[in-house]
């Protein structure tokens, strides 16, 4: 089943349509960067965002090939790029167990989370934010996956592609199933 692209929730102050805040954060390059400077100019990009102290995505099971999936973003000339709630030096690190060159934002203050409006959620009596995937042209928003991630919801991803092209989404057959 394919996710709302565009949610109504509580608290949320972005939509489709909105722009991602121009707040400078830590970067892998070194640099205080905001979301806008991820993307090259006119790009469409895929941002996944995790609040959280954990990784920005799982580190790959058996069976997934994080390269091969990258390479159907590049082969539609879709940028990626991260903003997690890690410290640079774990971000580094959780970059280097994946194997990839990801670059990435760190909002280890929430203040990306605060200006966004990320909901909360409950998981065992503990609230935490949620963490997203935003389909963007530049740093506009064209769709909003919560609970997105690249092992478990890629395909959802690719439809969200597929429909801001105005496509119908497709059947994705990817050259990889994680296997547990």
């Amino acid at each position: 089943m394919l996710p709302t692209f565009s949610p109504k929730l509580p608290g949320l102050n972005i939509s489709v349509g909105s722009f991602l805040p121009r707040i400078l954060l830590p970067s892998s390059q070194e640099l205080e960067l905001a979301p806008i400077d991820m993307v090259e100019p006119g790009a469409l990009a895929v941002c996944i965002y995790n609040p959280a102290a954990v990784n920005p995505f799982p580190l790959p099971p058996p069976g997934v090939d994080y390269p091969a999936r990258m390479a159907m973003l590049a082969e539609r000339r879709v940028g990626f790029y991260v903003i997690s709630g890690l410290a640079i030096p774990r971000l580094a690190s959780w970059r280097e167990q994946v194997g990839l060159d990801i670059p990435y934002l760190s909002d280890t203050k929430g203040a990306f989370a605060t200006e966004v409006g990320i909901p909360m959620k409950q998981v065992d009596d503990r609230n935490f934010r949620t963490h997203a995937a935003f389909v963007l042209h530049e740093d506009r928003v064209l769709a909003i996956l919560l609970e997105a991630d690249l092992i478990h919801h890629f395909e959802w991803i690719l439809s969200a592609l597929d429909v801001t092209a105005g496509r119908e989404p497709g059947v994705y057959e990817l050259p990889d199933k994680p296997t547990y």
